[in-house]
């Protein structure tokens, strides 16, 4: 699949998919001609690394994650440093989630107290 079918199955543009294959998080296979040829798996990839950057995941730390396996010397050591970088992010993303929480029980608080106020003419 070409880059602008891709980039609208994940709803990013084509400037956002060439911006994470320049930080190394895609790597799209060429045609003879030059051509990204996307396959169907890479979508999963692609939508998991929108959804990190929708969350507020930084690209640069995707990028990192992205490059351990190119910086190790074996298997065993990239996945334990994959594991580690895993960890961190598990903590972070677990993190934003308690303060998501938080926030959306103030709004159900904040939407009953004003039930209350259905129909007062003050």
């Amino acid at each position: 699949m070409k880059i602008g079918e891709m980039a609208q199955r994940i709803g990013v543009s084509v400037s956002t998919l060439r911006l994470y294959e320049r930080r190394g998080l895609i790597r799209p296979k060429r045609s003879r001609g030059g051509t990204r040829d996307y396959h169907p798996e890479d979508l999963e990839r692609f939508r998991a690394i929108a959804d990190l950057i929708g969350v507020g995941t930084s690209i640069e730390t995707l990028a990192q994650l992205a490059s351990i396996r190119a910086a190790s010397q074996s298997g065993d050591e990239a996945a334990h440093r994959v594991d580690d970088a895993l960890k961190v992010l598990e903590a972070e993303i677990n993190e934003q989630l308690q303060r998501l929480n938080t926030i959306l029980l103030d709004i159900r608080s904040a939407r009953q107290r004003l039930v209350g106020c259905h129909g007062c003419s003050a």
